[in-house]
Order: C-alpha cells, then structure tokens, then sequence
C-alpha cells in the first residue's frame, strides 16, 4: 500500500526476451516455486508461507520497484503464472510487461486464464496485487537507511494471495476468463495499475469486476472490505455472503477509492471491490517479516474472496456506478497518526558515528568527524581509510548505511579502520 503523505491523511508483473533469456532462465529457475502434485483441493497455508517466504527474504532487498529485487519479484510470479499454463494478455506476447517509473523501468506481470463458457471468454474477472515494497530506503520507506523493508504483509501477502487464487482458478475455471495481475510502482503512487487502465494494456472495457487483495496477511479475526458501492448490483450479491460470516469481524464500505490499485480500476469505471486487514505497528517498517504474518487467517480472507469472485462469475449483469470517497477502516487515520509518532519516536533514537566520508580506493575515506561523537570518542580522524563496519565491506556510502542498517544509540559498531599502513579493529558505542 502506498504511504499516505503525513498531510493527506484526513483526504484521503509467456515469453521472456531474448536479449535477457539467458540470465532470465536462470533467475525462474532458482525462483519457480515448486511444481504441484495434483489440482488443489483447497486454499493452502503452505503454499501462502512459500510464496511469501522467497518475497519478503532479504534476497529480494525489499522489491523495491526499478531495483534487482522488484525484478526478481516480476521473475518468480511470471514462472507461477508459466507453471500454471496461463496465457499473456490479448495482443501480448509476453507475461511482464514495461512502463516507465520516472526513470526506471519496471514491469507489471499480468496473465490470462480462457473462461469455460466460451460466450464469456471475453468478458473478465481481474485479481490483482502490488508486487512492490520500499526497498532499501525506497519509496515510503519508514526505517533507517540501509535498513531492508521486507513487505511480508505489504504486499507480498496480497501476491501470495493472488497466486494461490490463480492456483485455485486455473484447476477450477470459471466461466469468465480471468486476468492476474502483479503490479509494480504502487508505492511510487499506483503507477503500474494506473498505466495498465489508463493505456488500455487491459482490456477495461470488457473487465467485469476488478478484485484488489493489498495487506492481507494480519487478520487476525478482522477482514475490512471496500469498494461494495461500485457496481449497482454488488450488495445484493455479496452481503449474503458477508452475513453468514461468524468467525471474522467484517467491516465493509461502499466508497471506491484507496491508496491501493483498486483505485485505478475504479476511476477507469471498472467496478472493484478491496480486500485489506489494516495497517498495524510493522507497517512500512524493517520489521514486516515474513514470520509475524498470520497464515490462517491470510486462507481465510482468501476463501472468501473466492467466494464473491464466485458470486461475481454467476452473475448476469454488473453495472458500474460512481462511489467517490477514501474507502478505508473508520480508524484508520487514527492509526496512522499513531503509527507516524512511533517512527518519529525511533528516528529519534537512531545511533550514529558521526563522520563524514567518500569514497575512494579500497574503502571509504573519513573526511570530518563530529565532535563529541562516537567517532571522536575512538580517536578516527580525517583521512583514516574505513574498510569494514559490522563485519561488512564499505566501498559506497549505500554500504555504510547497510552496515549501520538499524542501529541505535547505545548500540556497538565494530569498525576496521586503514590508518598509515597500519589497520585497526575499534569498536564504537553509537550516540
């Protein structure tokens, strides 16, 4: 989910290419996911916990869009949907495809699976995901810098999820065609979906409902769902599902706007409908791990969105209507404005040496020290060469401040420091 702006609050990735086929082939091939014995016979928790696992790794640094990690993010998904038989989009001949991210190249993974009723097979279902993280200090990063911001539950809990539904769908067709898609850029402001709707790469006119899944993996016994209000026909086909629900605390809205992918499918005038379990004290922080996602309950949420989609694909008609507003939980701002004083509170404890170095042959050189600062307490002065920090060579200042990753004061750092020909192992007490 993109960072809503302190100030905002009240307002609320077939065929790979040839030039990279190589490389690439080998990249899917470490990442594929394992094939599958048989059809699922259900949603499954192990599957959710593999995905999920390789995504939020520290391999992947984060998925920050335009970076290594995004791509290999775009790699693993693009092989599921392979495995799986699906097919690239009408007009497509390749599963990931490019859009330009200011600068960056980054690719949304969209695929297709065929409807078993031929008359519908060019009408379809969407079921999306960000595929995108903060990276490293990338967008909306809320930690330290060179701290990795994993993204268990944003997003690789809604990627997960969408893969295990196009598992599901494509041993149990619908009778729609249904698209999945992977989007990058949605921390850099939606940009993947928005250029999915807005160049038509998806065939909006024919999508009958778009199925947004971002944050799905803290339930926890609550599921907030958004968007009921932006086909006429939505309410009267989901809250009977809704009702029958006991085991989960539902809170639902009609209004057709978030700071997630939905958003752009709305205001294409695509009906659709977000699934989300609310932010919580991890949210854009190092700490969104992969272990503190509730796998259960992750399934559960899944189920029923199986469900409306099901409800969705038996429909005869959905009509879609406008429902402008921030279709979020009611305490939603209030939660954020909680979480933004606890990252000011640890901004505040955040430990440093306190030097200033560039780079230069074999390390970094020290070209000030602060006064009064751990640095100055060991005795570092200008022109002694820094080689390691924490056990980690530090040629850029990139690997300095993953060295320092989450550091604060009081923490130690051990530092191998080049001074004259002679090289020294300090350890510095941060302040």
């Amino acid at each position: 989910m993109i960072r809503i702006p302190r100030l905002c609050l009240g307002a609320l990735a077939a065929a790979l290419s040839l030039t990279t086929l190589a490389a690439s082939q080998q990249a899917t091939a470490r990442t594929a996911p394992p094939a599958a014995a048989a059809a699922p016979a259900e949603l499954r928790e192990a599957d959710l916990r593999a995905h999920i696992g390789y995504l939020a790794s520290d391999e992947l640094e984060g998925r920050e869009s335009g970076e290594e990690g995004g791509r290999l993010a775009e790699i693993y998904v693009e092989a599921h949907f392979l495995r799986l038989g699906l097919q690239p989009l009408p007009g497509q001949t390749e599963m990931r495809l490019p859009f330009q991210a200011g600068s960056r190249t980054c690719n949304n993974v969209v695929a297709v699976l065929p409807g078993r009723d031929p008359a519908l097979r060019g009408k379809y279902l969407a079921i999306g995901g960000h595929l995108d993280h903060a990276g490293i200090g990338g967008p909306g990063a809320m930690g330290f810098p060179g701290e990795i911001h994993n993204g268990a539950d944003d997003n690789a809990s809604g990627t997960a999820g969408m893969m295990e539904l196009a598992e599901w769908y494509a041993a149990h067709p619908p009778r729609h065609s249904v698209i999945f898609m992977g989007f990058s850029a949605e921390e850099r402001g939606l940009l993947g979906s928005k250029h999915l709707v807005k160049e038509k790469i998806v065939p909006v006119s024919d999508i009958v409902a778009m199925v947004n899944l971002d944050m799905i993996g803290r339930s926890h016994g609550y599921l907030f769902v958004a968007g009921l209000g932006t086909a006429a026909e939505f309410r009267g086909l989901l809250d009977p599902i809704f009702a029958q629900v006991k085991d989960v605390k539902l809170e639902l809205s009609d209004l057709g706007q978030a700071p997630s992918d939905n958003t752009s499918f709305y205001e294409g005038g695509v009906p659709a409908i977000f699934f989300f379990t609310h932010v919580h004290d991890d949210y854009h922080m190092p700490t969104d791990d992969a272990d503190k996602i509730d796998y259960a309950g992750e399934v559960r949420v899944l189920q029923l969105a199986r469900e409306s989609i099901d409800v969705l694909d038996a429909a005869p008609k959905l009509t879609f209507r406008q429902a402008d507003g921030m279709g979020m939980p009611a305490d939603f701002n209030e939660r954020m404005g909680k979480h933004y004083n606890l990252i000011g509170q640890r901004q505040n404890l955040r430990g440093k040496l306190g030097i200033v170095a560039e780079e230069a042959v074999g390390g970094l050189s020290v070209t000030s020290v602060n006064a009064g600062s751990a640095a100055a307490e060991l005795g570092v002065v200008a022109g002694d060469l820094l080689k390691q920090v924490n056990g980690r060579e530090v040629r850029t200042l990139s690997d300095l401040r993953r060295a320092m990753g989450g550091s604060i004061r009081g923490d130690t750092a051990t530092l191998v420091i080049v001074r004259g020909g002679e090289t020294l192992n300090l350890t510095a007490t941060l302040k």
